[in-house]
């Protein structure tokens, strides 16, 4: 008998399909039962000055809504596999996962750190080249494109790393759907909310 009969086999679980089903089933519940009956405010309102506010719902609709299409084409990812899938191999946390994690971590910390410091960089640089006086960064904090200049950094080098950590390379692809992506959000949190101000301005 062959030394590779004689090896266990692989064990292997349905890690992406109860992990995609799951977040259906949850996302299902939060706009049938937790939400309707938690949250009284809507998804956008009128304050009295008549300006667009996110109601109570806003952000919580948000984040399920996103949810539920990750959770979508986990399922459905499973399922393209053909009917024969055993699901992936369980293996064992190594260093391998450690380092991964670091490097989430990391990118993390350097997207914040972009988008939390390129706005008052900005402030500095143009001071320093004579082309006018800004008192701080707090004086332009509602002046675009200042005011989006660190959300607009850092959110291209998170998702950019992120894609990049995930699938070992970055096409250009990759990079435009990445900036369509932050774009989108500045349009919405900065354009159309209000009273939503994006990172860093809030903590001003």
């Amino acid at each position: 008998m062959s030394a590779s009969r004689l090896e266990a086999p692989e064990k292997k679980a349905r890690w992406n399909l109860w992990l995609g089903v799951g977040t259906l089933v949850f996302c299902v519940l939060c706009f049938t039962f937790w939400f309707p009956n938690d949250i009284r405010g809507g998804i956008i309102e009128r304050t009295i000055s008549g300006r667009i506010a996110p109601g109570d719902s806003f952000f919580p609709v948000i984040l399920a809504g996103l949810m539920m299409p990750l959770g979508l084409l986990l399922t459905l990812g499973h399922f393209r596999r053909g009917p024969d899938n055993a699901g992936e191999p369980t293996g064992e946390i190594t260093g391998a996962n450690i380092f991964f994690l670091v490097q989430f971590l990391l990118l993390t910390f350097v997207g914040l750190f972009f988008m939390s410091n390129t706005g008052p960089a900005l402030v500095w640089a143009w001071n320093g080249l004579g082309l006018g006086v800004i008192s701080s960064y707090r004086a332009v904090s509602t002046t675009f494109p200042i005011n989006v200049a660190g959300f607009f950094l850092g959110g291209m080098v998170i998702t950019c790393g992120f894609v990049f950590m995930t699938r070992h390379r970055l096409r250009w692809r990759d990079v435009l759907i990445c900036l369509l992506t932050v774009l989108f959000l500045i349009l919405v949190f900065n354009g159309l909310l209000e009273d939503v101000s994006l990172p860093p301005n809030r903590n001003l």
